[in-house]
């Protein structure tokens, strides 16, 4: 997921301050603490729990996908075609280290434990090029992902993925792409269809209408206080209630963006606060590490009831997201702007659209042939 997971900048205020696009999107501290409790709806639910009414993974990464339009749409707002390179440097350092490295190590502990075929294969060039969500096909690909439907939320990676590329060619190169009215087309055209980027494209118009209408007359912002979060907050219970009875997905979406608008108070972010926003990335992407230990362990000293099964599950993935973050997400954030050059960031944009032009067309192929 997401700089949705990923938004918090490196530990020192000189390293943050040298990323340009520190300035173009506010402080919220709240959203630290929303990623990881939406990270961790995930991981409990991977690991088998329930939760009551709405609440569930896709809701979470609904959640997640909503937050990466409010502030990656912001960001583009006041980002110029010449800023591009930087865009795509930032986003690639910071989601493909840690996720590639995830990745990785995901399918050699699936070729380790059932060796390779074509259903391996196949998922793996998915994965590689961020077309998990465009070519995979549930609920048949959890019986065909490697080691039994691990990587299945590799998905919302995918899904945000392939929004950085689409949406810097919409905003930055149509001429009417930062408009109200041509996200309010795309948002609505998404929901009709009800398609998973409907909540990161609410996101953006979200962030678009904050741009036109987000201060009154006096110049003061609508979430200056608390009034306006409280209203969306409101508005979230509403909706809340509303997918509790009607599960659709127009409502669930709207429900998510919901959810983002009542925790957007902007403030200082508390270091402990920084801390759970940081691990959450990584706690996403590694719970599954989590899981399997839990289990081998339980394999050998006897399975304990299903509560505490959950509960030793989601407390193994926090230490091992904890290492993820301090080995991988950490040290790119603490050196990103140091390895910065504008040939870098143009090389590692035109290598994420060249990786997801191989994906279309590579897995258009796999379906053509029956894959």
């Amino acid at each position: 997921m997401t700089d949705t997971l990923i938004q918090p900048q490196t530990p020192g205020l000189a390293a943050t301050a040298a990323n340009p696009e520190h300035r173009k999107i506010a402080a919220y501290p709240v959203f630290d603490w929303l990623r990881f409790i939406l990270a961790s709806i995930v991981v409990l639910v991977h690991a088998g729990f329930r939760f009551p009414g709405p609440i569930d993974g896709s809701l979470a990464v609904g959640v997640f996908l909503a937050l990466s339009g409010w502030l990656i749409g912001g960001i583009l707002l006041q980002t110029e075609w010449a800023e591009l390179p930087r865009f795509f440097y930032n986003r690639a350092t910071r989601i493909w280290c840690p996720y590639f490295a995830t990745m990785i190590l995901l399918y050699a502990t699936a070729a380790a434990a059932h060796g390779i075929d074509t259903n391996w294969l196949k998922y793996l060039f998915y994965d590689a090029t961020f077309t998990h969500i465009t070519w995979t096909v549930f609920p048949r690909a959890l019986g065909e992902m490697p080691l039994k439907g691990t990587g299945n939320h590799f998905w919302s990676i995918s899904v945000e993925e392939q929004f950085y590329l689409f949406a810097p060619l919409l905003m930055l190169v149509w001429q009417w792409g930062k408009q109200l009215w041509t996200w309010v087309i795309v948002a609505a055209l998404l929901l009709a269809v009800q398609s998973v980027f409907a909540p990161i494209a609410l996101g953006v118009l979200a962030a678009v209408v904050n741009r036109d209408y987000g201060t009154n007359a006096a110049g003061v912002a609508w979430n200056a206080t608390y009034r306006g979060p409280m209203i969306a907050a409101i508005a979230a219970v509403i909706l809340f209630i509303a997918a509790a009875y009607f599960p659709v997905h127009q409502v669930r979406a709207l429900l998510a963006v919901a959810v983002v608008l009542a925790a957007a108070v902007p403030g200082k972010r508390p270091p402990l606060g920084v801390f759970v926003g940081a691990i959450s990335y990584p706690l996403y992407l590694n719970h599954w590490m989590g899981v399997y230990v839990v289990n081998a362990i339980a394999h050998r000293v006897g399975t304990p009831s299903v509560g505490i099964l959950h509960a030793l599950d989601y407390l193994a993935a926090i230490p091992i997201a904890i290492v993820a973050w301090f080995l991988i997400d950490r040290q790119v954030m603490t050196y990103r702007n140091g390895w910065y050059t504008r040939q870098r960031g143009q090389w590692l944009g035109a290598t994420a659209y060249a990786l997801l032009a191989i994906g279309l067309t590579g897995g258009f192929l796999i379906q053509r042939a029956g894959g």
